[in-house]
């Protein structure tokens, strides 16, 4: 992995934009024009009741409508796939961490990438020095290197 320590750093960024568009992506999906209606149906099994069945769809009959629609799934299927490859990208660098045969290296990476504390917050986490916090990291980031 190149600069490791870079990607580290951009890991509490890509969960947050990754939380950012999965509610575009709810936002797209409700905007989309729906249609509703209820019909008569008949129960699949004899004895063949009839009742009642509420069906809804995304509504294509209008031109306007239609292009609306066209647009929307463009953009929520843009925001999918970049959701996406965010999530790989994020998902391949924890297991990078979890590759470290050192407990305290992958408990600093953990607390200070992947749950966003500082320095502080980690050590006051690990009951270590900030000093010590800062060398632990260091230490894990070189080691990050050598593995990758």
């Amino acid at each position: 992995m190149p600069d490791i320590a870079a990607q580290l750093a951009q890991l509490p960024h890509l969960r947050r934009e990754i939380t950012q568009l999965t509610a575009e992506i709810e936002r797209l999906r409700e905007a989309m024009p729906h249609a509703t209606d209820v019909v008569k149906a008949s129960a699949r099994e004899y004895p063949y009741t009839e009742g009642c069945v509420t069906v809804s769809g995304i509504d294509l009959t209008a031109t306007e409508a239609h292009r609306y629609s066209l647009e929307i799934s463009h953009k929520l299927s843009e925001r999918s796939i970049r959701r996406d490859q965010l999530l790989d990208l994020a998902d391949s660098l924890e297991r990078e961490i979890n590759k470290l045969p050192d407990s305290r290296h992958r408990q600093v990476l953990r607390l200070r990438y992947i749950e966003g504390l500082t320095i502080e917050e980690t050590a006051e986490q690990m009951d270590y020095s900030v000093r010590r916090i800062c060398d632990l990291q260091k230490e894990a980031t070189e080691r990050l290197h050598s593995i990758a």
